[in-house]
């Protein structure tokens, strides 16, 4: 019984890790609100049907997933066995951009070939948005925020999907703000576009006050 009692702790500790490291990619750090990563492709979303909506957020949950991993593994055994072989004048760091595309590129395809398990005609409808999922800002950005805060691999896991959730999360909470922003109390020039920044900054700023943020002198 106490054998029990001890491989259970670790694992109820690693449950509750992976689980807050979602939570602060959820919330705290949230792609849009905290990093206005995909925000072009948010304004885009939010008109369409909710339908449409899904058929994005399916394969860019998936490659967000798939390319956590992934970077992780680039930035921990790829670019210290790489920078042996690099001229000094080519910092490895140079290179993280591209590779980090090629991380998202090979997410992309292994979503693609998952797809297949999908009923036909969702499907097809998943594979039309995959491109514009898995070659959004959202993806390289979190990629790189998880390498400059040196996560492990389950934490990278964690907050790759957790940033996913939250693009997802905010697409619902900006569409339910645009409908209630169609009210003929707001003036004429404001409607549309222009409330739905406003309405998405405001958003931004209650995170701000909620986590802190610091300027550096």
């Amino acid at each position: 019984m106490p054998a029990v009692n001890i491989e259970f702790v670790p694992l109820m500790r690693g449950v509750l890790e992976f689980i807050s490291y979602m939570g602060l990619a959820i919330f705290a750090e949230n792609v849009i609100l905290a990093r206005a990563l995909g925000v072009t492709r948010l304004l885009k979303l939010v008109p369409d049907h909710k339908a449409q909506v899904w058929d994005f957020s399916i394969p860019f949950l998936m490659v967000m997933g798939f390319s956590a991993p992934l970077g992780w593994a680039v930035h921990n055994l790829f670019f210290p066995w790489l920078r042996g072989y690099l001229p000094e004048w080519l910092p490895a760091s140079a290179l993280r951009p591209l590779v980090y595309l090629t991380c998202g590129s090979a997410a992309m395809i292994i979503t693609w070939l998952l797809l297949f398990l999908l009923p036909r005609r969702q499907r097809q409808a998943c594979q039309a948005q995959i491109t514009l999922g898995g070659c959004s800002t959202a993806v390289l950005g979190t990629l790189l925020i998880c390498a400059n805060q040196n996560y492990t691999m389950m934490q990278s896991i964690a907050f790759g999907i957790g940033s996913g959730l939250g693009y997802v999360f905010i697409i619902f909470i900006v569409r339910e703000g645009r409908r209630r922003l169609r009210s003929k109390d707001v003036p004429a020039i404001f409607q549309g576009l222009p409330s739905s920044l406003i309405y998405i900054g405001i958003l931004s700023l209650a995170i701000y006050g909620l986590v802190g943020h610091a300027v550096v002198l």
